[in-house]
This record gives C-alpha cells, structure tokens and sequence, in this order.
C-alpha cells in the first residue's frame, strides 16, 4: 500500500519498490508520473492520437512484464522512453513497407462530389470498396463513420444523435476506423 513517504519518492524508487513488493498502487505512481509525457512523446513521433495512446499503454504493460529487466543505469524515464521510442520507430518503419492511402483519403472519396472526369473512375471503384466494407463492420461503427465523415457532422453532433458521450463517439470513431482499415487491408488496400 502507498503511503505518504512515497509521495516524493522517485520513479527509480518506486519501480525498486514495485519489482520487490509488487504492489499495484506503486506502479500506477509510476504510470502517472510518466504517461502524460510519454503520450505527448510519442504522438509528436507517430503523429497519430489514437495510435501513441495505445502505444503508451504498450509501453507500461512492458515495463510490468519486464520489471527487474530495468537495472539503474539510466534514469526510470529514460527507459520508459526509450522502449516507447523504439515501439514508434518500428512501428513507422512497417508503415513505409507497405503501400499507403492516407484513411482519410478514402473516406473523403465517398464524400466528395467529384467534377475531375479522370477521378471519378477511380473514387467510383473505392466508393465501391468501401461501401461492402462497411457492410461487414459493426453497425454502431458504421453509423459513426457515417455520420462524421459523409454527413460532417463533428464529434459533439454524432454524440447527440447517437445519444452518446463525445468521449464515447471519439473511442468508437477511433475503433470503427480500426475495423474499417482492417476490412479493406484484407482487401489489398492500405493506410497510414
């Protein structure tokens, strides 16, 4: 248990602690000193909210997982962020080795109303795609795709028509994107 010697305890401190007790609390001291700035961190690398979040959480279920693996050397910090920078790294390098459409890109070829005669074939064709994609996501993800980008509606509006939280709209917008992207990634199409 935490108690109040602890609150100005070092994160070196509070891993030693957590790898000999292996008290919950301790790593979550640990979590919340760190995982504002990590995120931060890690999103100005990935350029992608949703993706560094997940990857921050990566990064402290490692650290759990591998707890006397961090010997001292460095700075508790130091580690951390460097785990995280090398999951980013890895992760950006198997982006490059794929051939990428921005997701937003395909999204707005359904959108758009389209005057440019030699585009129309092509945005027909993923139109096409995305449309049978949708059909094999889950409703409640198809309905927030539907309402933020082919009716514009911002996440505030798409929460009050599906009677939800923004927070609640920007999770299953994120998910729904996730299920999307794999439906069309089976289908040889792919995104950043």
């Amino acid at each position: 248990m935490v108690n109040d010697e602890i609150t100005d305890t070092t994160g070196e401190e509070l891993h030693r602690q957590f790898v000999s007790s292996g008290d919950p609390v301790l790593f979550e001291r640990i979590v919340a000193m760190y995982i504002d700035e990590l995120a931060a961190f890690l999103n100005a690398i990935l350029r992608d909210y949703y993706e560094a979040r997940d990857m921050t959480i990566e990064v402290f279920a490692r650290l759990a997982l591998s707890g006397s693996r961090f010997e001292g050397r460095s700075s508790l910090k130091t580690y951390i962020f460097t785990i995280g920078r090398n999951l980013a790294l890895s992760c950006l390098k198997s982006r490059t080795k794929e051939n990428h459409i921005p997701f937003e890109y395909v999204i707005d070829t359904i959108a758009d109303d389209i005057s440019d005669p030699s585009a129309v074939l092509e945005r027909k064709e993923a139109r096409t795609q995305i449309h049978a994609a949708m059909q094999r996501i889950k409703q409640e993800y198809s309905t927030v795709i539907t309402l933020l980008y082919f009716e514009g509606l911002n996440y505030a509006q798409a929460a009050a028509r599906m009677k939800k939280s923004e927070r609640a709209i920007k999770d299953l917008a994120y998910r729904a994107k996730i299920a999307l992207r794999r439906v069309l990634e089976d289908q040889k199409i792919f995104f950043k």
